[in-house]
């Protein structure tokens, strides 16, 4: 009983130290408010946020700087606003990958005007960790009953996924919901509150393993020592 026991704690004790891997939620609050020409990284947690697009390709905004265009309400912390048809790419360089299962955004209109339906989607592609592609899509909602546009969270398809990098773009789209060739700086998006949880490295995990098979062989070999002198001894 008192083996079982410790071995329980040891065991307990080994889970204790083991990396977990790391969630986090990127929403831009720890950054000032500024621009940011395509090519620049910006960082948030262990996470790299890299502004794709040319000139001034995006901005951290919120409800008192964004004035400029017709954006989002409802929000009154920070968040990542594109422009001039750009977009954004999440990496983790610290770790193995990670796991992305949510996101909130808004269509972001260039002018006021009274647009009440979808004129746009959020185009999400990427790779997970052996490089395969993946692309899929989310159609932004048009203004609500007060003639705002507000964001909506979306849940994404496959959460189990551990990804290698995840790219935001928008497009506008015809009546049908077709995509329409950006131009024009009009594919303009607001996001927010992106749900990522780091994975550390395969060799962590292996190396814990190695450590805890050793662990165990000690632990045995103590065990039937034990036995054999109890044996002698009796």
């Amino acid at each position: 009983m008192k083996q079982s026991l410790k071995m329980a704690l040891l065991t307990a004790a080994i889970g204790l130290t083991m990396p977990a891997a790391q969630a986090s939620i990127l929403n831009f609050n720890a950054m000032a408010a500024d621009v940011f020409g395509g090519g620049e990284v910006l960082k948030e947690s262990s996470f790299d946020i890299t502004v794709v697009g040319d000139g001034m390709a995006g901005a951290i905004a919120n409800s008192g700087s964004c004035s400029v265009l017709d954006c989002p309400v409802g929000n009154d912390t920070n968040y990542y606003l594109t422009s001039n048809d750009s977009g954004l790419t999440i990496s983790q360089s610290d770790n193995f990958g990670f796991l992305f299962s949510s996101f909130e955004s808004s269509f972001v209109a260039p002018v006021q005007a009274n647009i009440p339906f979808s004129v746009a989607r959020l185009l999400v592609s990427g790779h997970d960790i052996n490089n395969v592609s993946f692309s899929d899509f989310f159609d932004l909602p048009g203004q609500n009953m007060a003639g705002n546009w507000t964001f909506t969270q979306f849940n994404f398809a496959n959460p189990n996924r551990i990804y290698k990098d995840v790219s935001f773009f928008s497009c506008l789209t015809t009546t049908s919901g077709d995509c329409v060739s950006n131009g024009n700086n009009q594919a303009q998006f607001a996001i927010d509150n992106i749900n990522v949880t780091a994975v550390p490295e395969p060799a962590e995990w292996l190396l814990m393993a190695l450590g805890l098979a050793t662990i165990s062989m000690v632990m045995r070999r103590k065990n039937k020592a034990q036995n054999n002198s109890a044996g002698i001894a009796s």
